[in-house]
C-alpha cells in the first residue's frame, strides 16, 4: 500500500537517507500484523519486520509466533537479499529471478488458499462512488493531515443481495519527511523489475485485475489530500453467496444412496434451501506511519551481517 500511495507524490532526483517506521495489518489469504522498518539510501533499501500471523494456514505454520525477517534491495547490484534473523542464513535472487517468482505466486494466489477466489467482474455491477472525507485536517503523530475516504459499492444487475464494497480511507501529509526519495526508489525498482507496483503488496494486484476502473478513480480521489499516507486503509468486500459445505453434502448422498437400498428405505427428497449471503473481506491492508526521518541510515542495513550463510 505504502508503495501504491507514494506514486501519487511528485519524485525528484535528489537524495537523501530516509528512515521510517510503520505498524501494518492485513487480510489476504490469512490475517496479520507486525511492524517494518525501512531505510533508504539512494540506489539501497532495506525492510527489518516482525510480523504475527493470527489466521490461515501461516498461523498455523507459525504457531501464532511474532516471525522476524529482513530483506535488502540492491538496484545497483540488481540483487534481493532474503534474510533470516533466527538461523543467520540468507537467500540471494536476481531480479530476473525474483520477477519470475513474483508472477508465479500472483498466479497461484488466484487458485489456492482457504477461501473461494472472486471471479467476479465489474462490469458485472452498478457502481455507486460515495465521498465519506473528513473536511477537518487532523494531527496524527506530530503531522498535519488531510482525509480522504472514498468507498465504491457494486450492486451485481442480475442479483441485488450480491455487493462489492471497494473503501479508500487515507489520511495524508505533505509535511513527512524523505516522500519523495522514497516516491523515486520505487519508480526506479518497478522499472528494473517490469512489474507493477501493486504486484509488491500481497493481495492487491488481484484485487487490482478484478476492480481496475473503481481502483483507478479512488486513487485520484486520494490526490485531493496529497502528501504520504501516515494511516490508511484499503479495503475489498464482497457480499457472496456462502459457498456449498462439501461435508455435509457428501454425508447427506451417502445417506440417502444406503437407505435406497434397503427394502424400507426411501430416499429423501432434497430440502429446499434459501440462499444464504456472507459478508467476506476479500483483501484488506491497514498502516500507520509512526515514525519517519531523513537521518543518515547505518550503511551496514544494506549489506549481509557478518556470520550470515547463504543458502541455496
Amino acid at each position: 500500500m505504502r508503495w501504491l500511495l507514494l506514486l501519487l507524490v511528485f519524485a525528484t532526483a535528489s537524495y537523501a537517507d530516509v528512515t521510517r517506521k510503520q505498524t501494518v495489518s492485513s487480510q489476504f489469504m490469512g490475517a496479520s500484523d507486525g511492524t517494518t522498518i525501512e531505510y533508504y539510501s539512494g540506489d539501497l533499501h532495506a525492510t527489518e519486520s516482525t510480523m504475527r500471523w493470527t489466521g490461515g494456514l501461516m498461523k498455523t505454520a507459525t504457531g501464532g509466533k511474532p516471525v522476524d525477517s529482513r530483506s535488502i534491495v540492491r538496484l545497483d547490484k540488481q540483487l534481493v537479499w532474503t534474510l533470516n534473523p533466527k538461523d543467520k542464513t540468507y537467500t540471494e535472487m536476481t531480479f530476473a529471478q525474483f520477477r519470475d517468482m513474483m508472477k508465479k505466486g500472483m498466479a497461484e494466489a488466484k487458485t489456492s488458499g482457504d477461501e473461494r477466489p472472486d471471479t467476479v467482474r465489474e462490469d458485472m455491477y452498478t457502481w455507486k462512488v460515495e465521498d465519506k472525507s473528513e473536511a477537518a485536517p487532523k494531527l496524527i503523530h506530530g503531522w498535519n493531515c488531510r482525509n480522504v475516504h472514498v468507498e465504491a459499492t457494486g450492486v451485481n444487475k442480475a442479483d441485488s443481495l450480491d455487493k462489492v464494497i471497494i473503501t479508500l480511507d487515507t489520511w495524508n501529509s505533505p509535511d513527512v519527511p524523505g516522500a519523495k526519495e522514497i516516491a523515486d526508489f520505487g519508480l526506479r525498482y518497478f522499472k528494473a523489475l517490469d512489474l507493477d507496483q501493486e504486484a509488491l503488496t500481497p493481495g492487491l494486484q488481484q484485487t487490482s485485475a478484478l476492480y481496475q476502473k473503481q481502483l483507478k478513480e479512488l486513487m485520484e480521489a486520494a490526490k485531493k489530500a496529497p502528501g504520504e499516507a501516515v494511516q490508511s486503509l484499503m479495503e475489498v468486500k464482497h457480499n457472496q453467496l456462502k459457498g456449498p459445505n462439501i461435508g455435509k453434502e457428501i454425508a447427506a448422498g451417502a445417506a440417502n444412496e444406503l437407505m435406497g437400498k434397503l427394502p424400507f428405505g426411501k430416499k429423501k427428497a432434497p430440502k429446499e434451501e434459501k440462499p444464504e449471503y456472507e459478508l467476506k473481506v476479500k483483501f484488506s491492508t491497514t498502516t500507520e506511519l509512526t515514525e519517519a526521518s531523513t537521518s543518515a541510515a547505518d550503511a551496514s542495513k544494506f549489506e549481509i551481517p557478518a556470520g550470515y550463510k547463504l543458502k541455496k
